[in-house]
């Protein structure tokens, strides 16, 4: 089996304090999540590219064995919808240097607009252009995107197929790269986020982790359904269910 790294969609919710994070706060919040869980998705770069004295601050403010993930731009995959993105991918590496030096970068992740058909020749024009980003996940949001072709050329890349549980697509456990990587957005409604899984739907992802995970390579995984710290204890039962053990650099902590 392969190594099995869970954590949450992002770290900086005020909302977590006095339920994942002390009640009063903690200074430095990066700090404190990572003495509870191994490897954090960075959302934030999404938004916008931060610049790289910001992402070597989070490397030097987690310990050595510490992961991240990093989600592209949207300026890549909601406003240039993967064409003519030169420009902003560049922008991305050069931000993404500190983590990729410093070997805490374990992949970054597109996430593909609910709008965007699969067009065959132009996603085959943009996976040419990510060889020079290591590890890359691919999320789709739109149904046209799961059919042989779209999941084909994630192999011939070497790029993981992100495997969701969310309300809109099927979960389908594709193991397409050296690596997996799942998400677990939540089904709320209106806002899928805004949810908390109960145990039993926990114990359904124990067998479909395992089976990640005996493809081989490491599966990563990360919970989004952040509200009232929900993801963080989510993270923690499944953890539990798996039997993973905690960080080495530190003791399990209650959240």
């Amino acid at each position: 089996m392969g190594r099995v790294l869970l954590g949450t969609s992002g770290w900086d919710y005020p909302e977590w304090a006095g339920r994942v994070y002390p009640k009063g706060g903690v200074s430095d919040r990066l700090a404190y999540y990572a003495r509870l869980f191994p490897v954090v998705e960075v959302n934030t770069t999404f938004y916008r590219t931060p610049p790289a004295a910001t992402v070597a601050s989070w490397v030097r403010r987690t310990p050595e064995g510490f992961r991240f993930t990093a989600k592209f731009p949207r300026a890549v995959t909601h406003e240039r919808r993967l064409v003519g993105a030169g420009p902003e991918l560049a922008e991305f590496r050069r931000a993404m240097a500190p983590m990729r030096e410093s070997g805490k970068l374990a992949a970054t992740l597109l996430q593909l607009p609910p709008t965007l058909s699969f067009d065959r020749p132009a996603v085959r024009a943009f996976y040419e252009s990510l060889s020079e980003d290591g590890p890359v996940a691919v999320e789709f949001r739109e149904r046209s995107w799961l059919v042989p072709e779209s999941f084909d050329l994630l192999r011939e890349f070497a790029l993981a197929h992100v495997v969701v549980d969310e309300p809109l697509l099927p979960v389908r456990l594709e193991a397409t790269a050296p690596f997996s990587y799942v998400r677990w957005h939540g089904h709320g409604a209106p806002v899928w986020y805004d949810y908390r899984y109960s145990p039993e739907e926990l114990r359904a992802w124990v067998p479909r982790v395992r089976t990640l995970s005996e493809a081989g390579g490491p599966v990563l995984g990360f919970f989004n359904n952040h509200f009232r710290g929900d993801a963080a204890r989510n993270c923690q039962t499944l953890e539990e269910m798996l039997g993973l053990p905690p960080p080495a650099w530190t003791a399990r902590l209650a959240v």
